[in-house]
C-alpha cells in the first residue's frame, strides 16, 4: 500500500483518489456517491472530500440526477480517463520489465504459482472451501472488471 501511494505521488493522487478513478473508469458511466462509498469503503463525508478534490483536478465531474435532485452523480472526465491510461501504461512498463529475462517455461511456472497463491489467499479471506473457490475467484474477476456494477448486484441480492 505504501509503495503504491509513493508511486501515485508522481501523479498528485492519493490511494483513495486512485481507487475512485479506477472504479469510475471501469464502470464507464456516471454512478452515485453511494456506489462509490460501497466500492471504496469510505464513509459519505470522506467520499465527498475525495470527489471534491478530483473535481478540482478536473478528473471527475459531478452532476445531479434528472429524476431525483437529491442524488449526486459522479463521472470520470476524459482527462481522468487519460490519466488512468497513463498510470496503467507506466505501471505496466515498470512492473513487467523485471520479467523480461524469464523464459516461457519460467513465466508459466510463475503464473501457476501466482494463481495458486491467489486461491490460497481468497480461500482464507473468504473462508471458502476448495469446491467453492472457483466461483469465488470468478466473483473476484467480475469485481475487478467493474467494481461499481458488482457492488450494485451484490447489494440488490441482499435487499428484499
Amino acid at each position: 500500500m505504501r509503495q503504491l501511494s509513493q508511486r501515485l505521488q508522481k501523479y498528485n493522487l492519493t490511494h483513495p483518489q486512485f481507487i475512485t478513478l479506477v472504479s469510475l473508469a471501469a464502470h464507464k458511466q456516471a454512478c452515485t456517491m453511494r456506489d462509490l462509498t460501497g466500492v471504496t469503503f469510505h464513509d459519505p463525508p470522506t467520499m465527498t472530500g475525495i470527489v471534491d478534490r478530483l473535481v478540482k483536478m478536473e478528473l471527475v465531474k459531478r452532476t445531479r440526477s434528472q429524476t431525483d435532485r437529491r442524488v449526486v452523480l459522479v463521472e470520470i472526465t476524459s482527462t481522468g480517463q487519460e490519466l488512468i491510461r497513463q498510470i496503467d501504461q507506466d505501471f505496466m512498463q515498470n512492473d513487467y520489465g523485471c520479467y523480461t529475462d524469464l523464459g516461457d517455461e519460467e513465466l508459466e511456472t510463475f503464473e501457476k504459482f501466482i494463481w495458486l497463491q491467489l486461491r490460497i489467499l481468497v480461500g482464507r479471506y473468504r473462508e471458502v472451501r476448495a469446491a467453492d473457490l472457483d466461483a469465488e475467484l470468478d466473483n473476484l474477476q467480475r469485481f475487478m472488471s467493474d467494481p461499481i456494477r458488482y457492488i450494485r448486484l451484490e447489494n440488490s441480492k441482499r435487499e428484499p
